[in-house]
């Protein structure tokens, strides 16, 4: 972290959290200052310089320190986000490169996706939606069995347990924005990898129906 980016408000606003959190007296003593320097600090006379940051944030939780400081400044103090406001983009896709393997972050960058960028997905995928019926097939059972890149689907009872899923829930459902909120906000998440699967085993599928043929 750039501590240089972390501005004198959220510094502030940290060490009145920990002295909050601790007492000032065990403030005053990780800090190693006088009682007249601690009033200071705590009356912004003193700025927190960046050693007494680093000594107060090891105080405190990763989850205490994203609550205090504001979403931007914590981009800024990582360096992905520039004073200025660009972005550091090779920054900002190492972070979502980190979605291969987290399956949390990886439905979260789905999610807005779909919900911010859903227009521009289609124009990137060249195909249409529209009309789309959703349907359990021999096709797609071997997609969950065979194809699929993670994770492939070998135990027989995940396979019933899934196509229970869709056929309660999706199954003759036509793929539309409607449908795709009501999975999103669905209190079952194995319905989102279901849906998610099948997405991704319809563009598979109208990828090959719409290749050129050879000779």
């Amino acid at each position: 972290m750039d501590f240089s980016k972390v501005s004198d408000e959220d510094r502030f606003r940290v060490l009145e959290y920990v002295v909050s959190k601790v007492g000032r007296e065990k403030v005053q003593e990780a800090l190693k200052i006088s009682r007249i320097t601690m009033w200071r600090l705590l009356s912004k006379q003193v700025r927190v310089d960046d050693n007494k940051l680093r000594i107060l944030l090891s105080l405190i939780t990763q989850r205490e320190f994203e609550d205090l400081v504001s979403a931007k400044n914590r981009l800024r103090a990582l360096g992905i986000l520039r004073d200025d406001g660009s972005v550091d983009y090779g920054l900002a896709l190492e972070v979502l490169a980190l979605a291969k393997n987290d399956e949390y972050l990886k439905n979260a960058v789905l999610r807005f996706v779909v919900q911010e960028f859903r227009e521009d997905l289609k124009k990137m995928l060249g195909m249409s939606f529209s009309g789309t019926v959703l349907r359990w097939d021999d096709g797609f059972e071997r997609f969950l069995m065979e194809r699929k890149k993670k994770r492939k689907v070998r135990d027989p009872e995940t396979l019933k347990y899934y196509k229970n899923l869709f056929k309660k829930y999706l199954e003759g459902k036509e793929l539309s924005e409607h449908l795709i909120d009501y999975v999103v906000n669905h209190p079952n998440k194995r319905l989102r990898n279901v849906f998610r699967h099948y997405i991704q085993f319809y563009i598979i599928r109208e990828r090959f129906r719409l290749r050129p043929s050879v000779g």
